[in-house]
């Protein structure tokens, strides 16, 4: 056993690497994670944005390209490089292209477990290189790579390279003396992989770099040019990312920037004696996504060390104090407004709060190293004292408060401290000479950061694999029925979704998405036609009749009717009510779903009357908008009236007492009743299509709605007056719209009843229709097609998104594209026939190219320059020897 363990001991990467990845594989194979069960790790938005990223990224890698700068999958269309520069350019996951599309899932498993295990290998790298050996390097790795942070953080994959890098790029700056080109290289890897992290990593090698500067300083000399050296070190790295980070600051701009803090509140933003929860193990539940404390959590072994650092004389007072200070400056930031906004970016982070408290982990860590290089045999009395009443004051603080934890129980609170206890009682007794104290605490640490896996992760639940997989699927096979003979652009919507990234999941062009790196005016668009959206999201729920051919939504994809409804819908969630697809053509079927055609979707672009370019869109009057859209866009010489009012009855309640107001009127619950109800009737004298809009009010699951005792589904989360589809399946009888309250009170603002004009708004969209544009090429980032302009004063009117980057030409020259209705591009056209091409190009990207040719140009030259033939032949020599 002893010469195994000793073996062990002499491979402490490889158990660096190994060990976190079997722990994390018990636990994924002991949660019957998929292979080993029908569990996965999808959830929150690993389960809902990042996986459809991903395969997107393999759609990308292995055929398309051109997807790298722009797409139509990104709800009506919008640039990629930005959202690439932060969800996609690990270099991890290319380990996801041995997976086949249809097992995406399985591929999340084994890139999360190849990253647990490389945070340990680079942790140990980095410990190794600072003079730790023996058990405590695998130990203090295990700490590192299954902190609260990283297991809290699994589900955000794409930051868990900022934990990886951030040893090596420390590592380097350590050794910026004889290698600075090393340092460069590896910061700008770290900012192109991921920049929001690595902006966070950038402000922490400030401090790092002080410390370094203080823990090596020889003479005033040597530290001026230490900081030369970190100062156009650091810029060349930023230099070399310039490709990436130029173009993404400029999209940063049109999308997530605009969400920027302009006034800081100078406050803590909870009492910082809070903070001692997260040193508990397993200090973790649900609810501290959306807004918790920093997750610090690196075990007692890695805490009880970092303190003792500061009590070790070994170590000069200047390195502790400096080292004082920034822990003080790290601590206030993980409590303070706006040193918490700077290492944001100065934006709120929407959940996952303090995500920059990786740094801290590694900071403890470090500290903790440190510590063992330079510690003599055993500790003394008043050092044992000392951290006595520091685990006496962490343990009561959160006995006497564990009321007000409640992601904690007295089992987790045990566990820790008995854990700090032994840790004391082994390092008391520690000696130079023993082998062993390093070796039980190695076992130690092991044992609470495997207890930490269970109980942090316990706390979530997850999609279970057959959900993911048969949804997934069941729209590839639906999307498939579309003729693979039509070569036109088109758009495809559907009534069900799993997520508002099902397109870039499947590979078609969608109208959904959900995005941190999303342009703010296509929600605002979409809120102004009555679809669900908010920072961040469209979700194209509840077209109509117009909006589907405007939008050049060809195909439909909806469940079908006939068959066991329980058995279609278990896995298929209906988002929308789509009675009137039957005025659609039916083009295929599977199992599951129904592919319709639309006969009325005009194309990706069409002439139209320049009076579109004088519309201007109304905030809450999305079916008035879609009206005056096509009026203008046909030229109506007299407003057409498309949406007529239907009166609704007055309403019979139960179980609710009404207050009326100016705006509406609000229904509360009685305190007694069982349901809550408020039912409306109209009668259909037309097989026209009938239109409910609800106010914003009736947000987040606020009612239930029913039509004639069938469910109509209201999409749960919007800002903005929405539509819905409730055209009656039988003419001239009393229609019963009920809404039963889910929660205690509902204001009903904004209920209407309207029908569609369907003769005179199909005669108008086929007007449009008469003159497309014929499209001839189009990809991710290009499109061109002829059209012919027949009457004077006339535009091209098109449903791509207007941004910058996009150049347009006609017959050859280069013209400057209008926007229409705030969002979309349109091109003044003279009569006659033109040839028309769009192309996309991220702004900035030309210049963040030429400044990273001329870096890497720099960094070549002065590679070569400090080239030494005799000093390399002279190790190669010493290592043969």
């Amino acid at each position: 056993m002893s010469r195994f363990l000793s073996h062990l001991k002499q491979h402490p990467y490889w158990l660096a690497a190994i060990l976190p990845v079997l722990i994390m594989l018990g636990y994924y194979i002991g949660c019957h994670v998929y292979p080993f069960g029908n569990s996965s790790l999808l959830t929150v938005d690993l389960g809902q944005q990042y996986i459809d990223f991903y395969s997107y990224f393999r759609q990308t890698i292995l055929g398309h390209p051109d997807q790298f700068l722009y797409s139509f999958n990104k709800a009506l269309g919008g640039d990629m490089l930005g959202v690439f520069a932060y969800y996609l350019m690990s270099p991890f996951n290319f380990i996801l292209l041995f997976f086949p599309k249809s097992m995406l899932d399985t591929g999340i498993v084994a890139l999360t477990l190849l990253k647990y295990g490389s945070a340990g290998l680079t942790m140990c790298y980095y410990l190794k290189k600072r003079g730790l050996t023996g058990w405590w390097l695998p130990a203090l790795s295990i700490s590192y790579a299954l902190s609260g942070w990283m297991l809290a953080n699994q589900l955000n994959i794409m930051w868990l390279d900022a934990v990886i890098f951030l040893p090596l790029v420390c590592a380097a700056l350590d050794s910026i003396d004889h290698h600075p080109l090393r340092y460069s290289l590896l910061l700008a890897l770290t900012l192109i992989v991921n920049y929001y992290m690595g902006y966070m990593i950038c402000l922490f090698l400030i401090g790092y770099f002080g410390f370094t500067l203080v823990r090596d300083w020889t003479s005033v000399k040597h530290g001026f040019k230490r900081i030369g050296q970190f100062i156009w070190s650091s810029l060349l790295g930023g230099a070399l990312s310039a490709w990436l980070l130029l173009p993404t600051f400029f999209q940063l701009t049109q999308s997530k920037g605009t969400y920027t803090v302009t006034k800081v509140h100078w406050k803590f933003e909870y009492q910082p004696l809070k903070i001692l929860s997260k040193f508990i193990t397993g200090s973790f539940n649900f609810d501290q996504m959306p807004s918790g404390y920093p997750n610090i959590f690196v075990g007692s072994v890695a805490l009880i060390l970092a303190i003792l650092y500061f009590t070790n004389k070994h170590f000069s007072w200047q390195e502790r104090l400096f080292s004082l200070l920034w822990s003080g400056f790290l601590t206030i930031s993980m409590m303070f407004e706006p040193l918490d906004l700077l290492w944001h970016g100065m934006q709120f982070p929407v959940w996952y709060p303090y995500r920059f408290s990786f740094v801290v982990t590694f900071w403890l860590i470090m500290l903790a190293g440190r510590q063992l290089t330079r510690m003599d045999d055993g500790i003394a009395i008043w050092q044992l004292v000392l951290l006595l009443v520091v685990i006496i004051g962490i343990c009561g603080y959160v006995l006497v408060n564990l009321d007000s934890f409640g992601f904690l129980t007295p089992t987790q609170l045990v566990i820790t401290g008995s854990a700090m206890m032994l840790t004391l009682i082994f390092l008391s007794v520690n000696s130079d000479q023993s082998h062993i104290t390093p070796l039980i605490l190695f076992f130690l640490l092991f044992a609470e950061m495997t207890l930490n896996v269970v109980f942090t992760l316990n706390q979530l639940s997850y999609v279970s694999h057959s959900d993911y997989h048969t949804y997934t699927e069941s729209l590839r096979a639906a999307a498939a029925k579309i003729p693979s003979s039509d070569q036109d652009f088109y758009r495809v919507g559907k009534t069900v979704l799993r997520t508002k990234n099902d397109a870039m999941q499947i590979g078609y062009n969608g109208t959904d998405q959900f995005n941190s790196m999303f342009e703010p005016a296509v929600p605002a668009f979409y809120g102004k036609i009555g679809q669900p959206a908010g920072d961040g999201f469209v979700a194209y729920t509840s077209g109509t009749l117009i909006s589907d051919a405007l939008l050049d939504i060809k195909y439909w994809i909806s469940p079908r009717t006939d068959g066991d409804p329980l058995l279609q819908h278990a896995f298929l969630p209906t988002v929308a009510s789509r009675p009137d697809l039957n005025l659609y053509t039916k083009r295929g079927q599977t199992s599951n779903l129904t592919l319709h055609q639309n006969p009325y979707a005009l194309g990706i672009g069409f002439v139209a009357s320049q009076n579109i370019l004088k519309t201007r869109l109304f905030s809450d009057a999305p079916l008035a908008n879609q009206e005056m859209m096509l009026n203008a866009l046909t030229g109506q010489k007299a407003y057409s009236v498309l949406f007529s009012n239907v009166a609704l009855s007055a309403p019979k309640t139960k179980g609710v007492s009404a207050a009326k107001a100016t705006t509406g009127t609000t229904y509360t619950k009685k305190p007694i009743a069982k349901t809550a109800t408020v039912t409306y009737t109209f009668k259909a004298t037309t097989n026209d299509p009938y239109y409910l809009t609800l106010g914003s009010s009736f947000t987040d699951n606020l009612v239930s709605l029913t039509l004639n005792g069938e469910a109509v589904p209201i999409y749960d989360t919007f800002r903005d007056t929405v539509v819905l589809n409730v055209t009656p399946k039988q003419l001239n009888q009393t229609q019963k719209l009920t809404f039963t309250l889910n929660k205690s009170s509902a204001w009903f603002k904004d209920v209407a009843l309207y029908r569609l004009d369907q003769a005179a708004a199909t005669a108008e969209i086929n007007q449009l229709a008469a003159n497309p544009l014929v499209v001839t090429h189009h990809n991710a980032h290009s499109l061109s097609g002829t059209v012919n302009v027949r009457e004077n004063n006339q535009l091209l009117m098109t449903t791509i998104p207007k941004a910058k980057g996009w150049t347009v030409t006609v017959d050859g020259k280069v013209v400057k594209p209008r926007t229409t209705v705030g969002l979309f591009m349109a091109v003044k056209l003279a009569k006659g026939q033109h040839k028309v091409q769009f192309t996309y190009w991220p702004p900035m990207l030309n210049l963040g190219l030429l400044i990273s040719g001329i870096a890497a140009l720099l960094t070549g030259l002065i590679s070569v320059m400090s080239y030494r033939p005799g000093r390399h032949s002279y190790h190669r020599a010493t290592r043969k020897s």
